[in-house]
């Protein structure tokens, strides 16, 4: 720990990760969202890692980290029947929108037992309402198309990656398209550099939309229909992130801030 974070030894040829505890503790918010997920192998490996950053916290530490898992909750939808989408196929999508690679999706058209098989651009994954949905630009339609995650049946890699600039991507189809839906919001968020590359896959958790490096930032956008819990995710980065916009975001992120500090002010 040497009295600024924790190390992971990554082998004999690599130097060890460090990190903090409230980034130890950013890693509960993706939790409860993995929770889904938790008879599947990725809940499993989110789970499984998870209890290792636990294993070597010092006793002082983890007192902090069990407080603050007390107080990230998520609370239940409403609907029993809510279908869970297909780990691989998320994990894979992942992927695919990393490495900006065309892919083949079977996909369930909604309200019919119809299925088509569409070639797409992935360009990111959002939660809206109470569904996972990849926002993609359709090669057959030519135009941005939303496919939610539970009606891919299947989907294939086609091997053709995008070089250069991206002609097609989330920014355009979010002003062209997305700003439409009330169900979303755009909050723009940066993040001290030396701390954003430990944010990793967790952002695509909260409806990580783009990034760019602004001098020591990394300025972060996402569209989310789920403020509180991106409010309750950010707060665990504590003075690592800054809420630039909205000031909803703002002012909720005030709120909590408050409502922690009044919860220990008299302890």
């Amino acid at each position: 720990e040497s009295g600024k974070g924790y190390f992971i030894m990554r082998g004999y040829h690599l130097p060890p990760v460090m990190f903090d505890k409230s980034e130890a503790a950013s890693l509960l918010a993706g939790e409860r969202l993995m929770q889904r997920w938790n008879s599947s192998e990725l809940g499993k490996s989110y789970q499984s890692a998870l209890e290792k950053i636990r294993s070597i916290l010092p006793a002082d530490d983890l007192q902090y980290f069990e407080s603050m898992d007390e107080h990230i909750q998520t609370f239940p939808s409403d609907r029993i029947d809510n279908p869970i989408p297909n780990e691989r196929i998320f994990s894979q999508l992942q992927q695919a929108i990393f490495k900006k690679e065309v892919v083949e999706l079977l996909y369930k058209r909604a309200y019919s037992d119809e299925q088509t098989r569409r070639k797409v651009e992935p360009l990111g994954l959002l939660v809206m309402g109470s569904y996972w949905y990849l926002a993609a630009w359709c090669k057959m339609r030519e135009d941005y198309r939303m496919f939610r995650l539970d009606r891919i049946l299947s989907f294939s890699k086609t091997g053709v990656l995008l070089r250069g600039p991206q002609a097609h991507t989330l920014k355009d189809y979010y002003d062209s398209h997305l700003t439409k839906d009330r169900d979303l919001t755009e909050v723009v968020v940066r993040f001290k550099k030396e701390h954003a590359r430990y944010v990793g896959d967790q952002k695509y958790w909260h409806g990580w939309a783009w990034e760019k490096e602004i001098g020591e930032f990394v300025e972060m956008t996402f569209l989310t229909a789920a403020m509180d819990y991106l409010a309750s995710w950010l707060l665990t980065w504590t003075t690592s992130v800054e809420v630039v916009n909205p000031p909803e975001m703002q002012n909720k992120m005030r709120e909590l801030s408050e409502k922690l500090y009044n919860h220990y002010a008299n302890r």
